[in-house]
């Protein structure tokens, strides 16, 4: 009870899970998964507060974070971000953000040598997780509620188009258009294959390298997935808050397999999971297992 804060990304690494402390202290915190016992807490700095957990890799968990000390005001202060050590919960690197960037709301995700993420002033920013330098920023629009998606190299930006620009140079590698169909929602990369969902709830496959469209299944009936899972020779979808269930496809040719829908509008997206030979799968308060097949 009272561990993490409402909202908070779940970040698991060698039996701990990472939270920013459901106290508000400022201080991230590291737990052991099965005893749910502090193992450390993180504290960067007397003007430093941990606002959010936003991603981990094999060596670090990256933070947002209040700069107190460098402050124009009352409520206009500096942000930051930070990498944490996650075995010793030690700072690897801080790094200021522009002033006027906001410390809420951020969304990301690394790969490699790149940590991405999207804020809701609308900016899309990589850094290299070596150091924490920006290697670039750039405006989103108007939708910034995604979570950005790198893989080989590339930051895929959804949309009307669905854009992979160089996570080193955000020079553009390849675009995709819908063809007339709604914009895209955010992607999943997995094994050289990109699956995304449309607002016309259809689902693609795309060659990660080239851009080009495998297949597109439009049999669904219900809203399109928002985050897939390949397993074996299937992929499986879950769907948003509003209508989705889980839907399962022939990764190869796209065709619908099966939906799962418990018929319950709890306003909570569907999330899902693979746990030996079943699906682990979770609607606001219930949760299920269901046959992985």
């Amino acid at each position: 009870k009272d561990a993490c804060r409402p909202g908070e990304p779940l970040l698991f690494h060698d039996g701990k899970v990472f939270l920013a402390d459901g106290g508000y202290d400022g201080v991230l915190a590291a737990l052991d998964v099965k005893t749910g016992e502090e193992i450390w807490r993180s504290r960067l700095g007397k003007s430093l507060s941990v606002d959010s957990a936003v991603a981990i890799d094999g060596s670090n968990v990256y933070v947002t974070v209040k700069d107190f000390g460098e402050s124009r005001s009352a409520t206009e202060y500096r942000t930051a971000v930070a990498a944490i050590d996650h075995a010793t919960g030690k700072k690897t690197w801080l790094q200021k953000r522009d002033w006027g960037t906001r410390d809420y709301d951020v969304q990301g995700s690394v790969a490699g040598r790149h940590l991405v993420y999207a804020d809701s002033n609308h900016n899309l920013t990589v850094r290299d997780t070596a150091t924490g330098a920006q290697l670039w920023t750039r405006k989103l629009g108007e939708d910034w509620t995604w979570q950005p998606t790198v893989a080989n190299g590339l930051v895929f930006l959804p949309g009307e188009t669905l854009t992979a620009v160089d996570a080193d140079s955000s020079e553009t590698r390849w675009t995709l258009s819908s063809n007339g169909r709604r914009a895209f929602r955010h992607p999943t990369v997995t094994d050289g294959v990109l699956y995304v969902s449309d607002y016309d709830d259809g689902v693609w496959a795309v060659n990660v390298k080239t851009g080009e469209r495998m297949w597109l299944c439009e049999e669904l009936e219900t809203d399109g997935p928002e985050s897939f899972l390949r397993v074996g020779s299937s992929l499986y979808g879950a769907g948003g808050a509003l209508s989705g269930g889980v839907v399962a496809l022939e990764a190869r040719t796209g065709k619908l397999r099966w939906t799962y829908d418990d018929n319950k509008d709890n306003g909570e997206p569907w999330q899902v999971t693979v746990s030996g030979n079943r699906l682990l799968v979770t609607h606001g308060p219930e949760i299920y297992a269901l046959p992985a097949v």
